[in-house]
C-alpha cells in the first residue's frame, strides 16, 4: 500500500478537474485522472508529472454517465495507486436546452453524469474510505445551483442536487471519518465555457460580478486542494460558492 495519500479527479482531463489534479499532486498526492477520452487523459496526465515529479499519476478511462464505470475507476485507483484518500467529482456536461424544448432523452443525459454519476462515483470512493480510515470528498457544483440561466434548467437542477447530496453524505459519513462539501464555481474560463465567454464583450462581463470577469479553473482548484488537504474535519456539508461576488449583486433598476 502506498503511504503517500490519493486523489482520484474524474472529469481530470481538462478545467476544473484538471486543475484540480495539478493541485493535489502539487501538494504531494498521487492522483488518478478519469474522463472519457483516453488521448486527453494521457496529456492532461504528463503535463501533471512534468509539474509535479515527485507524484504517481495514473489514468482511467470511465464514463460516469455509466455506473459500472463509476466504481471500476475506484477499483483502478486503489489498484493502481494503492488507496483513494480523496474524491473529487468534477466531471459534468452541460448542453443547453429551452424549457420548452426539455425532453425525457435530454434530461437523463445530463442528470446521469451531473448528478448520478458524482453520487455512485462517491459511494464506491466512500465505501473504501469507511474501510480505510476516513478520507475526504469534494463535489464540483455550480452557481446555478443557486441563480440559473436560460436554457440551463435541466444542469441547474442537478447541481442543486449536489448540494443537497453533499449535506446527505456528510451526516452519514462522519462516523467513518470522512468530510464532503460541494464547491459552486461562478463563471470560470474551462473548455464549457469558452465559446460563450469568446463572445462576451467588457460591458457585459463588467455586469457579471463585482470583479468584473470570469474566474480561471487555478482559483477554483486551490480551495479544492485546501478542502482536501488543509481543511479541519469539522467543515463538512458545505456548499462554499466561489462566483467572484456574483450571488452578492443585486440588480438595481
Amino acid at each position: 500500500m502506498s503511504r503517500r495519500r490519493c486523489a482520484v479527479v474524474t472529469g481530470g482531463g481538462t478545467g476544473i478537474g484538471l486543475a484540480s489534479a495539478h493541485a493535489l499532486a502539487g501538494a504531494g498526492l498521487d492522483v488518478l485522472i478519469a474522463g472519457r477520452r483516453a488521448e486527453v487523459l494521457e496529456r492532461a496526465a504528463a503535463e501533471i508529472r512534468a509539474a509535479a515529479p515527485g507524484a504517481r499519476v495514473a489514468a482511467a478511462v470511465a464514463d460516469v454517465g455509466r455506473p459500472a464505470d463509476c466504481e471500476a475507476l475506484v477499483a483502478a485507483a486503489v489498484e493502481q495507486l494503492g488507496r483513494v484518500d480523496v474524491l473529487v467529482n468534477a466531471a459534468a456536461i452541460y448542453e443547453p436546452v429551452p424549457f420548452l424544448e426539455l425532453t425525457a432523452e435530454r434530461w437523463d443525459a445530463t442528470l446521469d453524469v451531473d448528478l448520478r454519476g458524482t453520487a455512485l462515483t462517491s459511494v464506491a470512493a466512500a465505501r473504501w474510505m469507511a474501510a480505510n480510515g476516513g478520507g475526504r470528498i469534494v463535489l464540483v457544483s455550480s452557481v446555478n445551483a443557486e441563480a440559473s440561466v436560460p436554457a440551463a434548467s435541466h444542469y441547474s437542477a442537478a447541481k442543486a442536487a449536489l448540494h443537497s447530496l453533499a449535506r446527505s453524505m456528510a451526516q452519514e459519513l462522519a462516523p467513518s471519518g470522512i468530510a464532503v462539501n460541494a464547491v459552486a464555481p461562478g463563471w470560470v474560463r474551462t473548455p464549457m465555457t469558452e465559446a460563450y465567454l469568446a463572445t462576451s464583450t467588457p460591458e457585459r462581463l463588467a455586469r457579471l460580478n463585482p470583479l468584473a470577469r470570469a474566474g480561471e479553473a487555478d482559483e477554483i482548484a486551490s480551495l479544492i486542494r485546501y478542502l482536501a488537504c488543509e481543511a479541519p474535519p469539522f467543515l463538512t456539508g458545505a456548499a462554499l460558492i466561489v462566483d467572484g461576488g456574483q450571488t452578492a449583486i443585486s440588480a438595481m433598476p
